[in-house]
């Protein structure tokens, strides 16, 4: 059976004298049971000291968290940032690209007949480009958007006997926006003329035009002069404006 002697090696090889071990023991500081010592004087007071000054400059400095510290009388907010540039781009950008923009997304509707081209389809639906109905006033294409037209009629000398639905179930811009975007994309004007339609225009001719029940014969189409321009005034193709 080991002994507590066996156990300690110091003891076992006779290296560690016990009256040493003693002394060093009797040296040592004692604890009071329940104690971990003490702290200095000094500590206490550095610590006092920190508190105390530490408080009184928050205090004196936080104007009890209001948001008013960070905003002085003379504070001007820097404009806030664009995160992609597309804002600044849209607001340099002119209405008129904008407002072709929006009547190519209506000419989809288009574009079974008429073709992305604008072209037509020979012998079937007249084309667009070099046509005497899209190169004239705006008068006699609005008629048709609005109320259709039944053929036969002829298109750039080609006879075509089809039915042009009406489309007055879209709205004033929407017509305004697809009619531009056709005089405009597949038209020929003279240098300086914009053939632009705006909503203004449209809403007049649903007024003027609004005792016409059936689709137009060409022969109606043709009583209406080809110069003939829809009421309205014209805009300003930046800002889309009305022009004095």
């Amino acid at each position: 059976m080991d002994t507590p002697d066996s156990k300690n090696i110091d003891y076992r090889q006779g290296t560690v004298s016990a009256v040493d071990l003693h002394d060093a023991v009797r040296r040592e500081t004692p604890l009071h049971p329940g104690e971990r010592g003490t702290v200095g004087v000094s500590v206490l007071v550095i610590s006092a000291l920190i508190l105390i000054f530490g408080g009184g400059h928050l205090f004196s400095t936080s104007n009890g968290f209001n948001s008013s510290i960070y905003i002085s009388s003379h504070y001007v907010p820097e404009p806030r940032p664009s995160l992609s540039g597309a804002e600044e781009t849209a607001a340099k950008a002119a209405w008129i690209d904008q407002w072709m923009s929006d009547g190519k997304k209506v000419y989809a509707n288009c574009i079974a007949c008429h073709q992305a081209s604008g072209l037509g389809i020979a012998g079937q639906f007249p084309p667009l480009v070099g046509s005497e109905w899209v190169d004239g006033g705006t008068k006699r294409l609005g008629a048709i958007l609005l109320h259709g037209a039944n053929g036969p009629f002829k298109v750039a000398g080609q006879s075509y006997n089809q039915l042009m639905p009406a489309w007055s179930t879209l709205s004033d811009d929407k017509i305004a926006q697809v009619l531009t975007y056709i005089r405009r994309e597949f038209g020929s004007f003279p240098e300086g003329e914009d053939g632009v339609v705006t909503t203004e225009m449209i809403k007049a001719a649903r007024d003027e035009f609004s005792g016409q029940a059936a689709p137009y014969t060409e022969a109606e189409l043709l009583a209406i002069p080809a110069d003939a321009a829809l009421s309205g005034a014209r805009v300003d193709l930046q800002t889309g404006e009305p022009l004095p």
